[in-house]
């Protein structure tokens, strides 16, 4: 059987993710009781746990420019980063921003849940008060424009042959490219800790990489890319989804055999522990309003994003629930303990 055809462990040990994911795009009830009375009274801060120009410094300073520009709120809202160790910095300092409801922080379900596995983190996500899901991004498997593969079967070959060689950059270590690449490697019968992975925090970071010859195969959230895709300077092997988003002539990793939906990771707002029920609903009602504004929308459509919510308590139990199964999903491709 072909390799992109394999249908075997690898895609057994993720696709209770793809259920969980679904569950969440579905979900559209709020649970709170209204928008709250005098909240925000003051300005409000958005830290982003990657570099700028990543997913989530985007989903940040989307949010601070439908907040302000959409006049949801007249306050000012200040956005500020904290890049590095697939966003445990981050996480640990919004841990120390006990009981603020003015302190706000974008993530996504997996990539931070599988980076503070592989950091060993002493603060989990679920340790912080859960605002909203809000999107599911478009990944993409890149190379640059003069590389010799032209699809993702030859990389993969290329791996089973050579996996220290055949070097692949993408997301922060226990994130979904590296639980991505691992699992290729898996199918492929190549242990994972054989294969050379480049772990970045975003933004430029893998495309820098790239194009200096320095990795051979990138993963990227679409929109870090697509400008440099449609420049020729990458080109698309495979994108994640059900299909390929307009403009982008690849198949899916599930056209390929690779139920991609699996490792789909619901990007979000949290914030500090110590918040209080109505502090909760009131930054939940807050999002929700924002999520509704044309510039909100105009957001999604510029990251390539599909709108999802997930609200509150919901958001809480999903994070839950995806700690447990990456946790799995790392061990069962070695690179959990």
């Amino acid at each position: 059987m072909p390799p992109l055809l394999r249908s075997g462990p690898r895609l057994a040990l993720v696709v209770s993710l793809a259920v969980t994911v679904t569950t969440a795009c579905t979900i559209g009830s709020l649970d709170d009781s209204g928008t709250a009375v005098g909240y925000p009274s003051r300005g409000l801060s958005i830290l982003a746990p990657g570099s700028v120009g990543g997913g989530w410094d985007a989903r940040a300073r989307g949010m601070s420019s439908a907040l302000t520009s959409c006049k949801i709120i007249d306050e000012d809202v200040t956005v500020t980063n904290a890049p590095g160790a697939g966003g445990t910095i981050g996480l640990a300092r919004m841990a120390g921003r006990d009981g603020d409801p003015y302190q706000l922080m974008t993530m996504d379900t997996v990539t931070m849940t599988g980076g503070a596995i592989q950091n060993h983190s002493p603060v989990k996500l679920s340790s912080l008060t859960p605002v909203a899901g809000l999107t599911v991004s478009t990944s993409a498997i890149v190379v640059p424009a003069k590389s010799p593969f032209r699809d993702l079967a030859s990389v993969l070959t290329a791996m089973r042959k050579d996996p220290k060689g055949t070097s692949w950059v993408g997301g922060s270590l226990g994130g979904p490219d590296h639980i991505r690449v691992a699992s290729f490697a898996k199918a492929e019968g190549v242990p994972a800790n054989k294969v050379t992975y480049v772990p970045t925090g975003g933004g430029g970071e893998v495309l820098n990489l790239l194009l200096s010859g320095a990795s051979k195969v990138g993963l990227s959230t679409l929109t870090e890319v697509r400008p440099q895709i449609e420049a020729g300077k990458l080109r698309v092997l495979a994108v994640t989804g059900d299909a390929a988003p307009k403009g982008i002539d690849a198949p899916t990793l599930a056209e390929l055999g690779y139920a991609d939906e699996s490792v789909e990771t619901v990007g979000g707002v949290m914030a500090p522990p110590g918040i209080n029920d109505d502090e909760q609903r009131a930054i939940v009602s807050l999002v929700n309003r924002m999520r509704q504004t044309s510039c909100w929308k105009r957001t999604l459509e510029q990251n390539d994003w599909k709108g999802v919510w997930v609200p509150g308590n919901k958001f809480g139990a999903l994070i839950e629930k995806q700690q447990r199964q990456v946790g799995q999903a790392l061990k069962a491709v070695g690179l959990g303990s």
